[in-house]
């Protein structure tokens, strides 16, 4: 898996906002990956599991981190279980955020305010 520098930024945030609260409900859990499993991965883990809980999304349900192909998923219709993470994806990246930002509701917005301040 290639990722940017935003991204690489937006995985580390993950990690820190997991790591750094030991009353975080994964704080053990990714603890303990990131000793017997690549950083990536766990990486990639704790930003999902952040876009969950940030967005308060129900099991069956996919975080934007999880689509590959946004547009491919839009044209399968609204009926379709990722549809919004799909949707919610295509802002992210139209506004420079990367797909592993914890929060990506509140990402998008920093970057709308930062706009709005130049």
């Amino acid at each position: 898996m290639t990722t940017t520098e935003v991204d690489h930024a937006a995985l580390e945030l993950a990690l820190s906002r997991i790591l750094g609260n030991p009353e975080h409900s994964h704080h053990d859990q990714i603890k303990a990956k990131l000793a017997s499993e690549p950083w990536i991965d766990v990486a990639t883990f704790a930003a999902s599991s952040e876009q969950i809980d940030a967005l308060n999304l129900k099991p069956w349900q996919a975080p934007p981190s999880h689509i590959d192909d946004a547009d491919a998923v839009i044209a399968l219709g609204t009926a379709h279980p990722d549809y919004k993470a799909a949707k919610l994806l295509q802002r992210m990246l139209a506004h420079g955020v990367s797909k592993y930002a914890p929060d990506p509701i509140l990402a998008i917005e920093a970057v709308k305010l930062g706009r709005a301040r130049r």
